[in-house]
């Protein structure tokens, strides 16, 4: 009869040792800081990214809305943005909002905004889930009718009920947070002071923060309107009223 020797019975039944332990751990650790830091960035990107795209909705909505009341004439002055100063019609170098209207536009039943103008260096606060907290700021202004594009119904000519006949518009969308000291506060108290907010657009490169967000809108465009039903829009479109012989014949 062979008997088995104490060794060789507890080499059978061995498990794994504490070294292999703290190996197996440190592999496992090592795994996890390669792989999370980027799946953290692409994250934080892709929610960047989806707040961008609407914001771009956003401004795009507006400059629509104005779009589509110049081409049916109904583009009162006072259903169009507020005017810069007469003495300006670089929208771009235009300065940033400095305060929030006290009103709540909201697709649920909490929406306190009744589409009246805002002032040039006011935002809007937009909420577009409907769970009543602002998640956007819109500013939106432009410029008077621009020079040499005007004969008659001019808002020069006839006030709130002229229609100017050839302007730009500007419209900025910044986060929520955007030009706040306390970002919890920002989404639920409408009226309170801007500071510091800039006019260049955000960047949206790979980001794991929102400092690029805090100061610079997220969407802006600045787009021209000209009025095609005004006899003297064409006149005055990119400077053609020397080049038109019509035109010459209107100022004679």
């Amino acid at each position: 009869m062979v008997s088995r020797s104490p060794s060789a019975k507890r080499s059978s039944e061995q498990g794994l040792t504490i070294l292999e332990c703290l190996i197996a751990v440190a592999v496992l650790g090592l795994t996890v800081g390669l792989v999370l830091p980027p799946l953290v960035i692409a994250s934080a990107t892709r929610v960047q990214t989806r707040r961008a795209e609407q914001a771009l909705q956003l401004a795009q909505g507006e400059v629509d809305r104005i779009r589509v009341l110049v081409e049916r004439s109904q583009h009162q002055v006072a259903s169009l943005p507020a005017t810069i100063p007469t003495n300006r019609t670089d929208l771009e170098n235009f300065g940033a909002p400095t305060g929030t209207l006290n009103q709540l536009k909201s697709p649920s039943a909490c929406n306190r905004y009744t589409g009246q103008r805002l002032n040039v260096n006011q935002a809007l606060m937009i909420d577009v889930d409907g769970d009543c907290n602002a998640d956007f700021m819109m500013q939106v202004f432009r410029t008077p009718d621009l020079p040499g594009s005007t004969i008659s119904q001019t808002e020069a000519n006839l006030g709130q009920q002229g229609r100017p006949s050839d302007f730009r518009v500007g419209v900025r969308v910044y986060s929520i947070a955007a030009g706040r000291g306390n970002a919890t506060q920002a989404y639920r108290t409408p009226g309170q002071a801007l500071t510091g907010l800039l006019t260049e657009p955000a960047s949206l490169s790979l980001t794991s923060g929102e400092q690029n967000q805090l100061r610079r809108p997220l969407a802006v465009l600045y787009t021209r309107m000209s009025w095609g039903d005004q006899d003297g829009t064409l006149c005055g479109y990119h400077g053609q009223r020397d080049a038109i012989d019509s035109c010459q014949d209107a100022l004679n």
